[in-house]
């Protein structure tokens, strides 16, 4: 009797060690300074995605934002995050430091892909990017694809020096385009405004809101490339099985109701698709762009 009980006992919990060790977690995350914001985003999403992978053996999806791309970096290398969610150059820069794998294009407020401009004062006697130098141009933040990688690689490609000033205060470099970081768009283009800053970088969007406040006021002098309006990075470690399971769900969202729902509280996602170019044709410029920038020592870890 104690035998069969002890048998019985053993093969339970050789079932239990089985369950475990095909159990698994997902992790999606996020760099951000707001936690709370975040994970409230990114719950509805989360949970979505627990129930839809069920089946393939996830037990629990859960959320990690972590404060720097460096943090991003080193998670996603070590396998601590397998879904990350951003905007294309600082997910590519992410991707490429930690291998991860550009996986899907995100659609934002129903756009799959954007640019940026680089917007003066209509009567500004600046009238293209050579004219930046001996002026200040107001960028959003380091980390910023439309508000700084793509307008700062503009600038760049035409050879320009540039030199980083610590306010709108401060006097311009004369031989040098001058620039500055605003923290936030919408301080870059109330800076602009108010004749802070000679030049701002910034999206359509961004344009859009200038000219409905100023109709006629602003003009563009330059124009980025177009990327993906944001992207989904994997963990090099997730399985292919998994990871087709996981596209099928993301991109099958937008098909019903209930994921539609979901999309909208994850940040006013539209849908999620395949990168319709490809992924090496996709990022091969974001990388060549990257590389210039970090060649000319303005790209930050």
């Amino acid at each position: 009797m104690v035998t069969k009980i002890a048998a019985a006992a053993l093969a339970f919990a050789l079932s239990v060690l089985a369950w475990a060790a095909s159990a698994e977690v997902l992790v999606l995350g996020s760099v951000n300074d707001n936690v709370r914001k975040h994970v409230k985003r990114f719950t509805p999403m989360a949970e979505y995605l627990e129930q839809g992978l069920a089946e393939h053996g996830v037990t629990e999806v859960q959320i990690s934002v972590l404060p720097s791309s460096a943090a991003m970096e080193a998670a996603l290398a070590d396998g601590r995050v397998d879904l990350y969610f951003d905007s294309p150059l600082v997910a590519a820069k992410i991707a490429r430091n930690s291998g991860g794998v550009p996986f899907l294009r995100r659609w934002k407020r129903g756009v799959g892909t954007y640019h940026s401009v680089i917007v003066v004062p209509a009567d500004s006697a600046i009238q293209s990017l050579p004219d930046l130098v001996g002026h200040k141009i107001g960028f959003q933040d380091p980390d910023s694809t439309s508000g700084f990688l793509l307008p700062m690689g503009l600038i760049l490609a035409q050879n320009l020096p540039v030199r980083e000033v610590a306010g709108y205060q401060v006097p311009t470099p004369e031989d040098a385009v001058g620039y500055l970081f605003s923290k936030d768009d919408k301080n870059t283009i109330l800076w602009l405004s108010r004749g802070w800053i000679d030049a701002a970088a910034t999206d359509p969007n961004g344009f859009s809101k200038l000219e409905v406040a100023f109709p006629g006021a602003y003009r563009v002098i330059a124009r980025s490339i177009e990327v993906p309006r944001q992207t989904v990075i994997r963990s090099a470690d997730m399985g292919p099985a998994l990871a087709a399971a996981v596209k099928e769900l993301l991109i099958g969202l937008s098909d019903t109701e209930e994921g539609q729902a979901v999309l909208k509280k994850f940040h006013k996602t539209s849908k999620f698709d395949d990168f319709p170019d490809g992924v090496d044709a996709t990022f091969a410029p974001i990388y060549e762009l990257l590389d210039e920038l970090a060649a000319r020592g303005v790209l930050r870890s």
